[in-house]
């Protein structure tokens, strides 16, 4: 009976500890459990949206083309590869979208759009293919695998065309910035014969690693080791970052969860409107050489628009003449009136005015000077006294007849300048004997 007692005892013992145990084992695996979380696919669209445009794709649901880069923009160009131990070649880039665009999803060359960015679930170093020569490395992005978000992690895809591939010197594939030496395929399409292709990121189970190019490969090039860099995880995206001196490198390394029927940006444009729009923004590749394209056009069609205009400009002297058809010869003497002070003599246009129809009044009028003379001598004397110095006026008509002589190209205006010759000048823009 006691020994019942006991075993009861007993029993109820064990059935306690488990009970008291199973709390500690929940809790022992619930960092386990909050590692696999995933994240929400939302993500991508609220995080890159300042950086780009999304556009409603009829493949592939909603691509994202990025903004602000230049016509030689390519993906995996602006930035450097790294060396994660376990984990193969990281690219790293200070790129606002390149901890997303880089690592998770795929990227296609679209007609219209150029490079964007279909989202994907899975993280890896890099999702790219890889071509090799003795001296040339290689690396082209993986394209999406089927339709909607690049939810897999497939890669069936062994050839690319050749202008998704941009190129190094093998010595020079460690540089910290690699856009200084790399060559597009399209630039130089000798490249992708005089290299062979290797293939694609490695997937085992759950794990993508980036390792086709051997390190011993790159060292037997740059003379020196490859480091190799820790991957430390982080929860934020703005995080993501590289200690070079601490080789350490600090990755938004992730599971994003798969997105619904209804995942979509808040704010998205059509297809047909992407181009126009992205252009506004900023322009990626294909959208800012067509911005540019259409802009070189209009901007000849302005130049010859300005020629023209240049041609009324000599049209208008040619009309000058015209307009002075009896003296030609007053063209050149306008233009001797730029250097002097023609503007001046414009409002003693008015002096030439009343000297239009008595020219010999305008002498008398120079004479209005020496006029103190004139009161006291009577008319009748004016012929003996003072007409002698009427008559020295008249001289002065033939001293200016004479100078009119070897002046007779600039214009018979010189006879109309009864004293000065800027006067006479003065009166060549009315050019009054012209009509006497």
């Amino acid at each position: 009976m006691k020994s019942k007692l006991l075993a009861s005892f007993a029993l109820a013992g064990v059935l306690l500890s488990t009970s008291a145990l199973s709390p500690i084992g929940s809790l022992g695996v619930q960092p386990v459990q909050a590692q696999s979380v995933s994240v929400n696919f939302d993500l991508f669209f609220t995080q890159l949206e300042p950086h780009g445009v999304w556009v409603r794709h009829p493949q592939y649901r909603y691509v994202f083309c990025p903004t602000g880069v230049d016509s030689s923009w390519r993906p995996y160009t602006r930035g450097r590869w790294l060396y994660l131990e376990d984990r193969g070649w990281y690219f790293a880039s200070d790129e606002p979208f390149a901890w997303a665009t880089y690592h998770y999803g795929r990227w296609l060359d679209d007609d219209n759009l150029g490079w964007c960015w279909v989202p994907g679930t899975k993280w890896a170093p890099a999702w790219v293919s890889w071509r090799q020569s003795d001296n040339i490395v290689g690396w082209a992005p993986l394209p999406p695998e089927g339709e909607g978000y690049a939810v897999s992690v497939e890669v069936t895809r062994d050839e690319l065309p050749e202008g998704y591939w941009v190129y190094v010197p093998t010595e020079r594939f460690v540089e910290p910035q690699l856009s200084a030496s790399i060559v597009l395929g399209s630039d130089q399409p000798d490249y992708y014969a005089q290299t062979q292709f290797l293939g694609p990121v490695v997937v085992e189970g759950d794990v993508v690693t980036n390792n086709v190019i051997e390190v011993n490969y790159i060292e037997q090039h740059i003379n020196q080791q490859v480091t190799v860099y820790n991957a430390e995880e982080v929860s934020d995206p703005a995080a993501a970052s590289v200690a070079v001196e601490g080789q350490t490198v600090q990755v938004f390394d992730q599971d994003v969860a798969e997105p619904t029927e209804e995942a979509a940006p808040a704010e998205a444009v059509d297809e047909a409107e992407a181009p126009e729009v992205i252009a506004t923004e900023g322009g990626s590749v294909d959208a800012e050489g067509g911005k540019g394209a259409q802009a070189t056009p209009p901007a000849a069609g302005e130049t010859p628009e300005t020629d023209a205009e240049m041609a009324p400009e000599p049209a208008t002297p040619e009309a000058a003449p015209t307009d002075e058809a009896s003296p030609p010869a007053v063209e050149p003497v306008p233009a001797e009136k730029d250097p002097a002070a023609a503007d001046p003599e414009i409002p003693a246009t008015e002096e030439p005015a009343p000297a239009d129809q008595p020219a010999t009044t305008k002498e008398p009028a120079s004479a209005d000077d020496p006029a103190a003379a004139e009161p006291p001598c009577p008319p009748e004397t004016m012929v003996d006294g003072a007409c002698a110095p009427e008559a020295a006026p008249e001289a002065t008509d033939t001293e200016a007849v004479e100078p009119a002589a070897p002046a007779a190209e600039p214009a018979e205006a010189a006879p109309a300048a009864p004293a000065a010759e800027p006067e006479a000048r003065g009166a060549e823009p009315v050019a009054p004997e012209a009509v006497l």
